[in-house]
């Protein structure tokens, strides 16, 4: 059973991102998206997304802002 497959769902990358749906399904029909139609939902493996987000310049500014305000919290 550990070798079996996770999928998230629209509503699971809406709710990671903080995205609406406009924008999510928008991110869904992109070419460089790794997602998985099944019937009329669309799908994405747990790995592949955390390896296109993982990728994205918008994650890193994030970081880059955690890590600025890690560096200002007194000691």
């Amino acid at each position: 059973m550990d070798n079996e497959l996770k999928f998230y769902s629209t509503a699971d990358v809406r709710r990671i991102l903080g995205i609406g749906n406009k924008t999510c399904l928008e991110l869904f029909h992109r070419k460089d998206f790794p997602c998985i139609k099944f019937g009329k939902s669309f799908k994405v493996a747990v790995g592949a997304f955390n390896d296109y987000v993982s990728t994205r310049r918008v994650f890193s500014e994030v970081n880059d802002w955690k890590r600025k305000e890690d560096l200002n919290k007194p000691i």
